[in-house]
C-alpha cells in the first residue's frame, strides 16, 4: 500500500468532486423556468418566491399568453433564443433551458410576454434559483410591446446586400 502526500491527497478529492458535480453543471435538460402571468397594475417581470401567493391563485387572468425568453440577450456570441410559449389555462408556463451550467452558473434572461387586451411587459432578469420563479403581470389595456426581430434573422437581414456580390 503506497502512502500518498497531503497535496495528492487534496487533487485526488478535487478530481473526484469535480467528476461526481460535472453532470450538474451539463444541465442533463432538467432545468427549466417556471413562472406564472397574471393580470397585475403594472406591467412587470420579476423573480419571486415559489410561496407567493399571486403564483398560487385560482383565477385564468394569464390564460393563453404569450412568452417570449431569451437567453444572454445582450451578448451576441452566447444569446440563445429558448423559444415561444403559450401559458396554460392558469397562466403557468415552463420554459426548458438547455445551457451549461443553467441552475448552477448566472445566466440572464429576458422575457417578454404579450396577451389579448393587455399591455406586454417586458424584462431582463437573472435565472431564478431554487425555491423561486418568474411572475409576469400585465396590466389590462393595448399592447404595446412588438415582437423582437429572431437573432438569427437580423443576421441574415444585415448580411443579405453581402451576398451574391451585390456589393
Amino acid at each position: 500500500m503506497t502512502t500518498r502526500s497531503l497535496p495528492q491527497r487534496l487533487t485526488a478529492v478535487a478530481t473526484t468532486l469535480f467528476v461526481l458535480t460535472l453532470p450538474m453543471l451539463a444541465g442533463c435538460n432538467s432545468y427549466a423556468i417556471k413562472g406564472r402571468v397574471v393580470r397585475g397594475p403594472i406591467p412587470a417581470v420579476q423573480i419571486v418566491s415559489s410561496s407567493d401567493y399571486r403564483l398560487k391563485e385560482t383565477n385564468g387572468t394569464g390564460s393563453s399568453a404569450e412568452v417570449i425568453a431569451v437567453l444572454e440577450p445582450d451578448t451576441p456570441t452566447e444569446r440563445k433564443d429558448l423559444g415561444r410559449f403559450i401559458t396554460d389555462a392558469q397562466g403557468r408556463f415552463s420554459i426548458p433551458v438547455d445551457a451549461f451550467g443553467s441552475g448552477f452558473l448566472e445566466y440572464e434572461a429576458q422575457f417578454i410576454a404579450t396577451r389579448d387586451g393587455n399591455q406586454g411587459a417586458i424584462g431582463k432578469i437573472p435565472l431564478p434559483g431554487s425555491g423561486q420563479q418568474v411572475l409576469i403581470t400585465l396590466p389590462l389595456g393595448e399592447n404595446n410591446i412588438k415582437a423582437p426581430e429572431r437573432f438569427i434573422d437580423s443576421v441574415i437581414r444585415e448580411a443579405e446586400p453581402y451576398l451574391d456580390n451585390k456589393k
